[in-house]
């Protein structure tokens, strides 16, 4: 018998779980579900309206991912925000950006304009106030560029840690910080559009530097961590 090549539709309990997961992490990414604060399951359940097994099957993805903590006997809880883990995430985004710039294909004019187009958005969504749509936007214009890489790996590398920097971009989202990122994107993309490889590698290292340096302020006023940001 031949075996048919496409990928078979996935099952409801699969596709049940994959629901929940999205919703969760929108969750936590869109700061509904705030760092330190305890998932109870039961409580949980009955908000999404779904039962408990696809939950815990999404709440352990979700560990994996570092967005949750589980700790025996005391459950699942929200990842707390620190600055050492800041630096370490800021870290791996610096060299897998970096590679991912080295290698990217330069866009097309289309290209060009389509990268436009969300920065533009995203200065609008921070005019309107708009924290999730200005932290959405930014997430997808960075993707883009990125995406023009052939590094796959590298790539989703640099999503999942895009992934674990949400909360922290979310955190110190103002008007002030979007004006200044959307004014530094349209530089990248300027950078992207004349083919200076040079210049975007500099855009983004200071883009990088001032939004770790933004989230590690905000960090220091919230909790009282050490200011010092190397």
């Amino acid at each position: 018998m031949a075996v048919d090549p496409e990928r078979p539709p996935a099952a409801p309990a699969q596709r049940s779980v994959a629901s929940v997961l999205d919703r969760l992490r929108a969750q936590i990414l869109e700061g509904e579900l705030v760092p330190g604060e305890q998932i109870r399951q039961e409580d949980m359940a009955r908000r999404l309206g779904i039962s408990r097994v696809p939950l815990r099957e999404a709440l352990r993805v979700l560990t994996t991912e570092g967005l949750l903590t589980h700790r025996p006997h005391q459950g699942y809880s929200v990842a707390r925000l620190s600055v050492d883990h800041l630096r370490q995430i800021h870290s791996m985004l610096e060299f897998l950006e970096t590679e991912l710039i080295r290698t990217v294909r330069w866009p097309d004019p289309e290209q060009v304009a389509g990268l436009r187009e969300i920065n533009a958005a995203m200065g609008r969504a921070a005019r309107t106030g708009d924290p999730a749509a200005v932290n959405r936007l930014n997430r997808e214009l960075h993707q883009k560029i990125f995406a023009l890489s052939t590094l796959d790996m590298y790539l989703a590398e640099a999503e999942r840690f895009w992934t674990l920097s949400e909360p922290y971009r979310l955190m110190h989202v103002t008007s002030t910080d979007s004006a200044i990122a959307v004014e530094q994107h349209e530089q990248l993309i300027d950078a992207l559009a004349a083919h200076d490889r040079v210049l975007c590698l500099r855009v983004l290292s200071e883009h990088r530097r001032e939004t770790q340096n933004a989230a590690v302020a905000m960090l220091t006023r919230l909790e009282g961590f050490p200011r010092a940001v190397g």
